[in-house]
């Protein structure tokens, strides 16, 4: 997802930093404009609203982060991430901010003895291991991510600095927002269900029995309007699959999308990549459903770049022993991801073609 440029951004070399009594972007009628990636559908354009930028860090600043007197982003603000904890939570609470995705390599400033925020991607979590002696300068760390699941660095990292450093994961979307967090656990440590945010409400029953995988459809004052639209949609269909664990929290088990049968046995294929990580650290490892073959029915592919030696094509095979066998397991030189950090779909597809 992507937002127009904000206009008030300064620019220069290397990461800067941003007076927090800058103006807001000027944008049309007062509103925001974001666009999806169209990676997994048509682009299609999300109008938010000022209030609805402010809300949001509040609640995520209150309810998930604690204080924080200085920001440090490596989330370009043309996604809607970026712009939230980037742009908006430092203006609104009038500190500085460190743009660090301009010049990610380079060590940023860490003022002595500052309670700092991390606006952390994918690729954030190998630089916060490179350049922890300059994160020591600060009394705490937090690191809020999102995009895409939090790479096995993370959950290392977590372990090896605590106290000084905490992360929290955050699932949303350009649509909806921020709906739910969870803290990102050592490694490990058996991962913590995700946690509905205040203002948002599920449509239903927000509830399926025990066992079974319901779609996650929500409601709040968050949601985007789309292009077009006189107001936001009463309710968004999420795509995620979800088991309720208690009121207001669940456990998030894949998308609608990567739910596939083989030979009659359902299949999510975010259990199949959690095994993965879980069990061979040494690969990075993502599971799509296998496209284009009316006659084998469906299935799924393992793509895998290697970390470290010694992971092979049996070391997968026997990881996913408890699982329906993939149709291919496919070596790759690296996992290729979009600008937001998310496995590029159709790139790995592409390496499958024959």
């Amino acid at each position: 997802m992507t937002v127009r440029p904000d206009p008030s951004a300064p620019d220069g070399p290397g990461g800067t930093t941003v007076r927090p009594d800058r103006p807001a972007p000027d944008h049309p009628g007062g509103d925001l404009l974001f666009e999806t990636s169209g990676s997994t559908g048509a682009a299609r354009r999300w109008w938010r609203r000022p209030e609805q930028m402010v809300r949001e860090v509040e609640l995520i600043g209150t309810h998930v982060l604690g204080p924080v007197d200085h920001v440090v982003s490596y989330a370009p603000p043309r996604h809607l991430f970026g712009a939230l904890f980037g742009q908006w939570l430092p203006r609104t609470a009038g500190i500085p901010v460190h743009q660090a995705w301009r010049q990610p390599l380079r060590p940023p400033p860490v003022p002595a003895d500052a309670r700092v925020l991390v606006v952390c991607l994918p690729m954030t979590w190998e630089l916060l291991r490179r350049h922890l002696s300059s994160w020591q300068r600060a009394s705490s760390v937090v690191a809020l991510h999102s995009a895409a699941a939090p790479p096995p660095a993370a959950h290392r990292l977590v372990r090896r600095a605590a106290p000084l450093l905490r992360a929290h994961e955050l699932l949303g979307s350009t649509e909806t927002g921020g709906i739910a967090h969870r803290p990102v656990t050592p490694e490990g440590e058996a991962t913590a269900p995700w946690r509905l945010l205040p203002d948002v409400t599920l449509a239903g029953d927000g509830a399926a029995p025990a066992g079974r995988a319901a779609e996650l459809v929500v409601a709040g004052p968050r949601l985007a309007r789309p292009d077009g639209a006189s107001r936001p949609p009463a309710h968004w269909a999420t795509g995620d699959l979800v088991e309720f664990t208690a009121p207001g929290t669940f456990r998030l088990v894949g998308r609608s999308s990567s739910l596939v049968k083989v030979n009659g046995v359902k299949v999510h294929l975010a259990r199949v990549d959690e095994r993965l990580a879980a069990l061979l650290p040494g690969a990075e490892c993502v599971a799509l459903p296998r496209t284009g073959d009316p006659l084998g029915g469906e299935g799924y592919v393992v793509f895998w770049a290697r970390r470290a030696a010694g992971v092979n094509t049996a070391d997968i095979q026997d990881a996913l022993r408890d699982f329906p066998r993939p149709s291919r397991i496919v070596e790759v030189p690296a996992v290729p991801r979009t600008a937001a950090g998310k496995p590029d779909r159709a790139a790995l597809l592409a390496a499958a073609s024959p």
